[in-house]
Formats: C-alpha cells, structure tokens, sequence
C-alpha cells in the first residue's frame, strides 16, 4: 500500500460542530491504519499549539490532526499558511459573545479558508448551504461528502438503521489526489457504525475522507471506521434498571436538533428529556435553544422537559449567568412550554427518576453543566449503567469509549 505523504502534514477541522468527533475518528482511523497520527482535539491556546506542534517533530507523527475554534482563528493564534488541508463540517448560529453577529463569524471561518496554500485539500458537508457558500473555486481543491446530497464525492450509500448504529456502504464516486501524489480510487466498502444520529454519520464520514488522503484503501478505512468504539457525551447511550439513557453535550440550536431528530429513531414509550443551559454562550444562543426544545415539546405532548443550571456541579468557567438563566425561562414561558426547572443538577436527576417508567428514554442534553449527570444518575438509581454496543457494565468500560474533550 502506498502512504507516501509529505513530512508531517498539518490537517485542520473547523465549523459549528462535530469538530471533536471528526478529528477523534480520523485519528483513531489512521491508528488501526497503521499509522501514528499527532491529535489535538480540544484548542488550549497558541502556547499549548506550539508545545503540540514540536513533540510531534519529536516523535516523528505521521500527520498533525487539529481542531480550528473560531477563537482561535479571531485571535489569530493560528492560520491557514500552515496547513496541509482542512474540512468545514457545517456553518451554525453559536460563539456569539466572541464574534457578536453570525456574519462576522462566517467570516472569519471564510478567511481562513483563503490563506490556505496553493493546492490544499479542502473537505465541505455539500448537505450544509452555508458550508458550500465558501466553497469557491479558487487556489484550493474543494472535495465534498454528504449523507444526504448524492452526487458528493464521497457518501453514505445504502444507509439503514442497524440497532442502535448504521450500516452504509463507504463510497468513493470520483477520484481524488492524496498526500504524496497517491491518487484514491473510486470504490465502496461496508461500515458498521457505532454511534446514533445522521450528523455523526456526516462526521465519520468526514474522518473516512481525510483517512483516504493519508492511506487511499477504501476497504482499509472502513474496516477501521467500523472498529470505532463510540465517544462519551456524543449521543452516548446507556442502560439501567429497565430504562434507556441518551447523553449528548449538545449545547447551540444545530447540536439540540440533531440530537433530538436521533432520539427520535430510538424505540421509547416517551422521551424524559434533561437540558443543561449554555453558560458562557450568552442570552441570544440560550433563548434559542429553548426555543428549540419549545418546539420539540410542542410535538411531543407526552414527554417531559426538565431544566437545570447546575449551580454548584460544574466549572466556574461553564456557570450559568442570571441574564442567560432569565433569557432561556423566559423564552419558554413566553411560548407556554411546559417544564420543571431546577438550579442544582442532583435535585433535577432526582426529579427525572421520580417520574421515569421503564421504557421510557432518559435523554440528558446540555454541555459540561451535565458532565456529572451520568453519575448522579448511577448514584440516585442505586443501579449499574450498561453499554449496550461494548455489552459490559459501566463500572467496568471506563476504557471502552473515547474521551469527549467537549
């Protein structure tokens, strides 16, 4: 197999979400692969970059795999000259404290985009409009895949439902160069995917094309991509005590409709739903996000909304102001959404419990204000969570799913 690649080179995963997940899968992809690929899946600051940056020089990576957050573009702590190649998973409303409006963040996003080398290689989800918007032809070569969109380069054929994950055919419909000169080849190969939700179909297949750049082995990579264990947080599914539990830290309005459209695939008498609001993410990003669980509980008369800041179980740095605590309530009592609110984390597990009947769907949905969620719940239940896709208890799986650094 040819994996001839130009020394080290520095790939980066931009966009509103699925960064993390992209940039996990891809690495985990190249590591059963065969190769030794550097990963930086969570933005620590230019100091940490350049720490990164010279231990993987060090230990002679094969490739530098990093995520791209918008502040750290905005605060110019990193740029395009550098890189290799980079993929846009999706344009969404969030980091509105930092950019202030939706166009200034598009922007930002764009120019990095246009200091790209000459020849890069640039991966768009063709299934996102404001995505394909800067998709211009210009000095870089734009590649795209899509679960929905087929006429993409690479896509999801023959995608079902398969228990809790999907089965799909991993297709390469055109050719395209990789690193090195290697050229990938159309083909097709079968992927079991362990993990729930269409957007985490998008980002394996994301991670199986920029893959495909390092080691162009259809068969290879999916055979990698169907080894994947799942990540914590990301529509992470448990059992207990008769009762199904979704955990997913989604925390703006393009991450709660994704999770809530993948909870619905999933069998449930009712779905109990625990919402952990965005501290740090301002007053405009949480009354939209409860405009977004207003209209899923429109829909869903029989399930229940539970709401919690998690005063005293999460960072300072995650705490939830009075002015987004007030914008998220008032959005939902303005469209007469029913719900149950709870300052503390334990007292809103507690109330989730009380009212759950076996069958139903305990759906925990919110960012590190819920990162403890899970354990309460283990504790207030008096149980043993259970991982369905590794089939063994929690207790025993710590190892099993990769951290979710989200």
């Amino acid at each position: 197999m040819n994996r001839q690649t130009p020394p080290q080179p520095l790939f980066g995963f931009t966009g509103t979400n699925g960064k993390t997940a992209a940039v996990l899968l891809t690495g985990f992809i190249l590591s059963r692969c065969g190769l030794s690929p550097a990963v930086l899946d969570t933005w620590k600051g230019n100091i940490s970059f350049a720490r990164f940056q010279r231990q993987a020089a060090t230990d002679k990576n094969d490739c530098l795999l990093v995520e791209v957050p918008v502040d750290a573009l905005r605060l110019r702590h990193i740029s395009g000259e550098s890189f290799a190649g980079a993929a846009l998973t999706n344009l969404s409303l969030d980091h509105l404290k930092s950019c202030r409006t939706q166009k200034q963040y598009t922007a930002i996003k764009a120019a990095f985009f246009a200091r790209l080398p000459a020849g890069a290689k640039v991966f768009v989800n063709a299934d996102d409009p404001q995505s394909l918007s800067l998709a211009e032809e210009g000095h870089v070569e734009y590649l795209t895949y899509a679960v929905r969109y087929p006429n993409a380069m690479i896509v999801a054929g023959n995608l079902q439902r398969k228990n809790m994950g999907y089965t799909f055919d991993l297709t390469v419909k055109a050719d395209f160069s990789g690193f090195g000169g290697v050229t990938v080849a159309p083909g097709s190969a079968p992927v079991r995917l362990r993990l729930t939700g269409l957007h985490n179909v998008a980002n394996a297949l994301l991670a199986a094309a920029v893959s495909l750049l390092f080691v162009p082995d259809v068969e290879a990579v999916a055979r990698a991509l169907s080894a994947f264990p799942g990540m914590r947080r990301n529509m992470e599914i448990i059992r207990f005590n008769g009762f199904t539990v979704v955990d997913d830290a989604a925390t703006n309005p393009a991450a709660l409709a994704a999770a809530l459209t993948a909870a619905d695939t999933l069998p449930a008498a009712r779905i109990l739903l625990l919402h952990g609001m965005y501290g740090g993410g301002g007053q405009v990003l949480n009354r939209c996000n409860a405009l977004e669980l207003a209209a899923w509980k429109k829909k869903h008369s029989g399930s229940r909304l539970f709401v919690t800041r998690s005063m005293y179980r999460c960072r300072k740095k995650h705490q939830v102001h009075l002015h987004e605590e007030k914008a998220f309530l008032t959005a939902l009592q303005d469209t007469g959404t029913e719900f149950a609110y709870f300052p503390d984390l334990p007292d809103a597990v507690e109330s989730l419990l009380s009212h759950a009947a076996p069958g139903d769907l305990l759906l925990l949905l919110g960012g590190p204000v819920l990162n403890r969620a899970q354990e309460l719940l283990l504790h207030a239940a008096g149980g043993s969570l259970f991982h369905p896709a590794a089939g063994r208890q929690a207790e025993s799986d710590a190892q099993a799913l990769l951290p979710n650094p989200t």
